[in-house]
C-alpha cells in the first residue's frame, strides 16, 4: 500500500517506487524524479540518501547574476523591508565602502574558500579607507559577517557555491570601558546640580539611568510618567547615510525604536532625579523635546557629544565619551550588588550573557573590598 505523504507506493510489477520532488524555477514548476527498490525500506532508504545527497532538488536557476555587485544589490533590495533604516543605511555602507570597493567584479559562482580570506587579510592589514593601515577588529567582524550573509544568500538562490568559513579566525576586540570613578562622579554630579540646565539634567538622567544617547535625544517630556515616576525609552534619535537617491544630503537624522524589543522598557526613576525633573516639566509641553524644550527642534547626538565634553572641560574632569556614563551607570550598579538580570532588562539589552561581556567588571576599589572579605575567612 502507498504510504500517505511519502510519496511511496507499490508498483504493479512488484517493485516499491518513490516519487522526489524537484522545483524547476525556471519555469516555476515542480516534477517528480522516481527512485525504485524490492522493499518499502529500501526505497524510503534510497529515497532518503538521494536527498542528502541533493537537500536542494532543484534545478539551478538560470540567471543574469554573474557579479559579487549584482548579488550584493539584489541581496540589499530584498533584506530592505526587513531591517531597520538605520541597519539597512548601516549594512549598506559596508557593502559599498568595504565589499564592492574591491570584490564586485568577482563571479559569485567561482568565489573560492582562500580568496575570502585573503580579502578578510587584507582587511585586517589594509581596509582603512585613508590607506593608513588595518580596520579594527569590531569592523572587521561586522564586514565577514554581512559578507557571510550576502553569499549565504547566494547559495539558498542557487547562484554561489557553498563556503566554509570555519578557518577563518577573526581576532575578538579587546573591548576598553570608560567609567567615572566615585570621586570623580561626586565632582561630576556636583557641577552638574549647580549648572541645571536642560542638557545637564540630560547628563544626570544618563547617569542615573543608563540610557544612551541616542535615546535621550529622541526623548520627549511625555516620555516622563511623573505621576509613577517611570522613564518610558520607545525610540532612538541617530544620523545616518542617506540611502535615498531623491535627496541630496548624505546623511540624515531618524527617530526610529530602539536597537531591540528588549530596549523599549520602563525605568524606574530615583527620587531626587525625580524632584529635579518634575520642577522643570512645569516649564514645557509634554510633546517637547526633553533637550531642547521645544516641539520641533531635537538636539542630535554629535550635539549632545561636544555639549557633554565641554561641561567635563568646565567640571575639570578627564575627557570622555558619553557612552561613559552608561558603563559607569553599570559598574555602580553591580558595585551596589544590583542583581545582573533587573541591570541588563534596566540597560535594555538582548540578553544577560551580553551584560555580564560587555558591562560587568570590577572596579579597582571593589576587588580591594572583596579581598578584604576574603581575608576574613583565615
Amino acid at each position: 500500500m502507498s504510504r500517505r505523504g511519502e510519496n511511496i507506493h507499490k508498483r504493479k510489477d512488484g517493485r516499491w517506487e518513490g516519487r522526489l520532488p524537484i522545483l524547476d524555477e525556471e519555469n516555476k514548476i515542480i516534477k517528480y524524479q522516481s527512485v525504485y527498490a524490492h522493499s518499502y525500506k529500501e526505497v524510503k532508504a534510497l529515497m532518503k540518501q538521494k536527498q542528502q545527497q541533493e537537500p536542494c532538488q532543484t534545478k539551478k536557476k538560470k540567471t543574469q547574476i554573474t557579479t559579487m555587485q549584482i548579488l550584493c544589490e539584489q541581496w540589499l533590495q530584498e533584506i530592505q523591508v526587513f531591517v531597520k533604516q538605520s541597519t539597512y543605511a548601516r549594512y549598506k555602507q559596508i557593502v559599498n565602502k568595504h565589499i564592492l570597493s574591491q570584490i564586485a567584479s568577482l563571479d559569485v559562482s567561482k568565489i573560492t574558500n582562500e580568496q575570502i580570506s585573503l580579502f578578510i587579510r587584507d582587511k585586517i592589514t589594509n581596509g582603512r579607507l585613508d590607506g593608513n593601515g588595518g580596520l579594527s577588529p569590531k569592523t572587521i567582524q561586522d564586514i565577514f559577517t554581512i559578507l557571510k550573509q550576502i553569499l549565504s544568500y547566494g547559495y539558498k538562490k542557487g547562484y554561489a557555491s557553498h563556503l566554509d568559513y570555519d578557518f577563518i579566525k577573526l581576532k575578538a576586540e579587546q573591548n576598553h570601558f570608560s567609567v567615572f570613578s566615585v570621586s570623580e562622579q561626586t565632582k561630576l554630579v556636583l557641577y552638574l546640580r549647580n549648572n541645571l540646565l536642560l542638557e545637564t539634567l540630560g547628563i544626570l538622567l544618563c547617569l542615573y539611568t543608563g540610557i544612551r544617547i541616542g535615546e535621550l535625544c529622541a526623548l520627549t517630556w511625555n516620555d516622563i510618567d511623573m505621576q509613577n515616576s517611570v522613564l518610558h525609552i520607545n525610540k532612538t534619535l541617530q544620523r545616518i547615510q542617506n540611502t535615498d537617491k531623491n535627496i541630496n544630503a548624505k546623511t540624515r537624522i531618524v527617530i526610529d525604536k530602539p536597537k531591540s524589543n528588549k530596549s523599549i522598557r520602563d525605568i524606574p526613576i530615583p527620587e531626587f532625579l525625580w524632584k529635579l525633573l518634575f520642577i522643570h516639566s512645569q516649564n514645557y509641553s509634554k510633546e517637547a523635546y526633553f533637550l531642547t524644550g521645544k516641539i520641533n527642534q531635537y538636539t542630535e547626538p554629535r550635539v549632545m557629544q561636544y555639549k557633554f565634553k565641554t561641561h567635563l572641560e568646565k567640571a575639570e574632569l578627564a575627557d570622555r565619551n558619553i557612552h561613559a556614563l552608561r558603563h559607569t551607570f553599570a559598574t555602580r550598579a553591580i558595585e551596589q550588588k544590583m542583581d545582573v538580570k533587573t541591570l541588563s532588562e534596566i540597560l535594555g539589552h538582548s540578553s544577560v550573557k551580553f551584560t555580564l561581556e560587555r558591562y560587568v567588571y570590577s572596579s579597582y576599589d571593589l576587588k580591594v573590598q572583596s579581598m578584604e572579605k576574603m581575608a576574613t575567612c583565615f
